[in-house]
C-alpha cells in the first residue's frame, strides 16, 4: 500500500507517522467495552508490518549491494506477507466474530515463505518479485474490504460503512498501481496517511455505534423489566403505588389501590403520595426512615381517601427502585383497620371497668402517680376524692342487682360529665369511685364535690318494677397538702369519706393536716389489731362496700408509715370551672 515516496521526505514521513500515532491511540480507546478488540489490534499491527516493509524496501532500494540484494528482499517479502495475515486475521474478526483456525493462518504464512524463498533463491524472478510487492497487499486489503462492506448495512454501525470505503479507495489504489495505469504509480505517499486516518475515524464512529445499542439494548431491558414489574403490581392481590422519590408525585397504581384510596385512573398523576396520609408526622417518620435504610417494612401508617373523612389504617412496605429512568419509591399497602379497632377495643378493656366504662383502679393508679410527677414540676396543687353511695346494700336488696348496675352506671355517668376533662374518674371497687383533680386545692375540691354530690341526688332510677330508686353519695377529700403518695392520698380520702358516713352520709369531709396528725396516732393503734378496714386490702380481697348497713371497725393493719404534710403555700381562691348546680335535698330530711 505504501510508496517509498513517504521516506524520501522528512515532512512526508513525520506526518505520516503521527497518522499512524493517531490509529494507535484510537484503537487502545475503542478496544474497550468493544466486541471488536482483537480485530483492531490484527488491524493495526497488520498496517505496522506494511508500514515498516515500506520503510525496508526503501532503504534496501537505496544502500544495499548485488551481493545481497536478494536475503534483503526475501526480508522486505516477509513483513509483507506479515502484514497481509495479519490483515486476513482482522477480516476474520469482523466476519465471522472469530479468527480462522491456526492451521489456516500457518498453512497461509508456510505457503507464503514457500514462494518467497523460491523466487529469491531457487528461481530468482526480479517480475514475479515485484508482483508480490503488489499482490500480497490487494489480497489483504480486499479480503478486509469483504468484511467491513458485509457489515455496513447493520443498525447503529455507519463506521463499517467508512471503512469499507476508506479500504475499498485503497483496494483500488493497490490494482492500479499493479496494472502501471496513470497518475496512481507515482506520487501516492498520501495514500498510507488517508487510511490511518479513515480508519481512526471507521474505529470512533463504530465506538459510538456500540455506545448507542448498547443504550439501545438497556432501555429495551428496562422497558422490560417495567412491563414486568407493571404486571406483577397489577395482579398483586394488595394495593401498591408507585411514587416519584423527587417530587412525590404518583407514577402508576394498580386497580386496588384506586380502589382504597378513591382516584380515578386517568386522573393519576394530579396526586401525590402525601396526599393519602392523614398525619404529616407518620409521612415524616416514613422518610426519615428510608433515607437511612432504603427500605422499611411493617410500617403503620393512618391513611386516608381522596373523598372520604374517615382515616383508616394500612400496613405498608416501601423501597427505592429504579422506575421508568426515575427514582421512585415502591409502597406496598395492607389494610388493617379491622385489627387496629381489636386492638384498641382490648386495650380500652385493659384499663376500663366494664360494666361502668371508668377507667379501673390500676390504670388510675399509674396515670395518677405521672400527673403527680408533673404536678410538682410545676409546682401546682391536686385533689383527690374518694365517692360511695349511700345505703347502696340497701338498693340491692330492695331492688335487686339489676337495679344496683343501673345507679352505679348513672353515677358514673353523672359524675364523668360533670367534671373537667383532665380530671380523671375511676372506678375504685364496689359502689366506690375515685377522682383526681389537677390544680385544685382541698378547699377548691370541696366546692366541685358538693356540687357533684347536690347533681347525684337529683337522678332518678326506675327498677324492672318501674319504681323510682334516688340515691345519694357521700364523698372524702384529700390533696397535695397532705401527701404525693397516690396510696396515701387514697386512705386519707377514705378516711375522709368514713367521716361523712359516720356524720351522717350525703356530705363532704375534707381530710386536713390536723386529721392527720390524729390519723398517724389511730394507725400506730389500730395496727396491734388483727382487724383491718378492707379498703387498706383492695388487692386480697373481694370489693366490698363500705356502707353495706354495718358500721366497720376502721383499723389497718400493716399500715406503712404516713408522711408528714408539706408546707403549702398560701393561694387565693380561684373560681372552678364547674357547672353550678342546684341544690333539692329534701328527699333525704
Amino acid at each position: 500500500m505504501g510508496s517509498i515516496e513517504i521516506f524520501a521526505n522528512d515532512l512526508y514521513t513525520d506526518i505520516t507517522l503521527w497518522g499512524l500515532v493517531l490509529l494507535f491511540f484510537t484503537a487502545i480507546y475503542c478496544s474497550y467495552n468493544l466486541n471488536l478488540n482483537r480485530a483492531i489490534w490484527y488491524l493495526f499491527a497488520g498496517l505496522v508490518a506494511e508500514f515498516l516493509s515500506s520503510w525496508y524496501g526503501y532503504h534496501i532500494s537505496y544502500n544495499a549491494s548485488a551481493a545481497t540484494i536478494s536475503m534483503l528482499v526475501a526480508v522486505e517479502l516477509t513483513f509483507i506477507l506479515i502484514s497481509v495475515v495479519l490483515l486476513a486475521l482482522s477480516a476474520s474478526e469482523i466476519l465471522t466474530g472469530k479468527a480462522p483456525v491456526a492451521a489456516y493462518a500457518v498453512g497461509g504464512m508456510v505457503f507464503g515463505l514457500a514462494a518467497i524463498i523460491f523466487f529469491c533463491f531457487i528461481s530468482p524472478d526480479g517480475d514475479m518479485i515485484n508482483n508480490m510487492r503488489k499482490i500480497f497487499p490487494i489480497a489483504g486489503f480486499a479480503y478486509l474490504m469483504a468484511s467491513f462492506w458485509s457489515q455496513a448495512s447493520a443498525q447503529q454501525q455507519t463506521g463499517y460503512w467508512v471503512a469499507a470505503s476508506a479500504t475499498s479507495i485503497t483496494t483500488l489504489y493497490l490494482l492500479l498501481r499493479l496494472f502501471n495505469i496513470g497518475y496512481f504509480v507515482e506520487h501516492t505517499w498520501y495514500i498510507s496517511l488517508f487510511t490511518y486516518i479513515a480508519l481512526a475515524f471507521s474505529l470512533m464512529m463504530l465506538k459510538n455505534g456500540y455506545a448507542y445499542k448498547k443504550v439501545e439494548n438497556l432501555e429495551n431491558e428496562i422497558e422490560k423489566y417495567n412491563r414486568r414489574l407493571e404486571e406483577i403490581i397489577k395482579s398483586s392481590p394488595f394495593p401498591i403505588v408507585i411514587s416519584r422519590l423527587s417530587d412525590d408525585k404518583i407514577l402508576m397504581a394498580n386497580d386496588n389501590a384506586v380502589k382504597l384510596f378513591g382516584i380515578l385512573p386517568s386522573e393519576l398523576e394530579r396526586y401525590h403520595l402525601k396526599d393519602f396520609f392523614a398525619d404529616g408526622d407518620n409521612r415524616q417518620l416514613l422518610n426519615e426512615r428510608l433515607e437511612k435504610e432504603k427500605e422499611v417494612h411493617d410500617f403503620e401508617i393512618l391513611a386516608k381517601a381522596i373523598n372520604g373523612e374517615t382515616p383508616f389504617w394500612l400496613l405498608t412496605s416501601a423501597n427505592v427502585i429504579d422506575y421508568n429512568y426515575d427514582i421512585a419509591l415502591y409502597c406496598s399497602f395492607q389494610d388493617i383497620t379491622s385489627r387496629k379497632n381489636r386492638e384498641a377495643v382490648l386495650k380500652n378493656q385493659a384499663i376500663r371497668d366494664p360494666l361502668t366504662s371508668l377507667f379501673n383502679r390500676r390504670y388510675f393508679e399509674d396515670e395518677v402517680n405521672r400527673r403527680i410527677a408533673a404536678a410538682q414540676a410545676n409546682h401546682q396543687q391536686y385533689s383527690v376524692l374518694m365517692i360511695d353511695a349511700d345505703h347502696f346494700k340497701r338498693v340491692n336488696d330492695t331492688y335487686g342487682h339489676k337495679t344496683g348496675d343501673k345507679v352505679l352506671i348513672e353515677l358514673s355517668s353523672t359524675t364523668e360529665k360533670s367534671l373537667r376533662q383532665d380530671d380523671i374518674v375511676a372506678r375504685y371497687g364496689g359502689e366506690e369511685f375515685v377522682v383526681f383533680l389537677p390544680a385544685l386545692s382541698a378547699e377548691e375540691a370541696k366546692v366541685v364535690a358538693d356540687r357533684l354530690r347536690e347533681t347525684i341526688s337529683k337522678i332518678v332510677v326506675h327498677s324492672d318494677q318501674g319504681d323510682e330508686v334516688r340515691f345519694t353519695v357521700s364523698i372524702g377529700i384529700s390533696s397535695s397538702a397532705i401527701s404525693d403518695n397516690i396510696d396515701t392520698l387514697i386512705k386519707t380520702s377514705d378516711e375522709a369519706l368514713y367521716r361523712a358516713k359516720e356524720s351522717g352520709r350525703n356530705r363532704c369531709e375534707i381530710f386536713t393536716v390536723d386529721d392527720l396528725k390524729n390519723f398517724n396516732a389511730s394507725v400506730e393503734y389500730k395496727d396491734e389489731s388483727a382487724n383491718h378496714h378492707p379498703i387498706f386490702d383492695k388487692e386480697n380481697t373481694q370489693e366490698i362496700s363500705l356502707l353495706d348497713g354495718v358500721d366497720a371497725n376502721h383499723i389497718v393493719e400493716n399500715q406503712t408509715q404516713i408522711e408528714e404534710p408539706k408546707k403549702a403555700e398560701p393561694t387565693a381562691a380561684k373560681e372552678v370551672d364547674y357547672p353550678i348546680l342546684g341544690v333539692d335535698n329534701d328527699e333525704f330530711k
